[in-house]
């Protein structure tokens, strides 16, 4: 089976719509998203309905478990704690409903799905020490999580041994090794942060065990401008420009 991997959409339905276009040309069979469907942008029930048009399998990330249950963006940034606030008010009924609904971890084929890391949803894993916990807990080769908003991934080739990190801000191949563990990070689609203001995605084939990471141009403009009109900080506008 092919599946298609995304994290990070965060109301950014212009960047959602283009990923979907480019999953369409690499013919995937299933959809597995890893939370944070909404917060920072502006279009927050325009991407939970598209996500939940898909054949989909999806974990909750900390923006949508702070749009749904009042209190936890206490926790957030300023400009975040107002983006949340916003979306919590914006968003239907069936929405709410469908983020509360969302399990903090699942499993997809062989694969493990987490937001931010097997542990909890707001716990970095940046760099390989903080990959170690979750290395810990997988019961199979292959965890897929986000939060990062950087394209990279972690292969560990012997329990209870430092990792190594290697990125992908540009796209890569990840071939998954016999005898290897890999937690793997498809990027952003809605808000890049590793340098590269292009959305990011991966395919999972389990058959060839390749994943592949992608990025795809989309119109950051038309983002930009749809926060703005919303009366969001302009900060999560102006930093989709850089990808940082």
């Amino acid at each position: 089976m092919r599946y298609a991997v995304m994290s990070d959409i965060h109301g950014n339905i212009v960047a959602f719509e283009q990923v979907l276009k480019s999953l369409a040309e690499h013919g995937v069979d299933r959809y597995l998203c890893l939370g944070d469907i909404v917060g920072y942008g502006a279009r927050p029930n325009e991407c939970c309905d598209l996500v939940r048009e898909l054949d989909h399998v999806a974990v909750s990330g900390n923006h949508d478990l702070a749009a749904s249950q009042p209190g936890l963006e206490r926790w957030f940034t300023s400009a975040a704690r107002a983006s949340i606030l916003w979306t919590r008010e914006t968003l239907t009924s069936d929405n709410l409903d469908f983020l509360q609904s969302l399990a903090v971890t699942t499993s997809a084929g062989d694969a493990r799905l987490c937001h931010a890391s097997l542990t909890d949803t707001s716990t970095y894993v940046a760099w390989p020490e903080q990959a170690m916990e979750s290395f810990g807990l997988m019961d199979g080769r292959l965890c897929f999580f986000g939060h990062t908003h950087y394209a990279e991934w972690f292969v560990q080739n012997q329990a209870g041994k430092l990792p190594e990190q290697l990125t992908a801000a540009s796209g890569a191949v990840v071939r998954l090794e016999k005898g290897y563990r890999y937690m793997i990070n498809p990027g952003a689609v809605g808000q890049p942060r590793d340098g590269d203001s292009r959305a990011a995605f991966a395919v999972y084939d389990d058959m060839a065990s390749t994943v592949e990471i992608f990025r795809v141009e989309y119109d950051i403009a038309s983002t930009q401008k749809q926060i703005v009109a919303a009366g969001l900080p302009s900060g999560m506008a102006t930093r989709l420009s850089n990808g940082r």
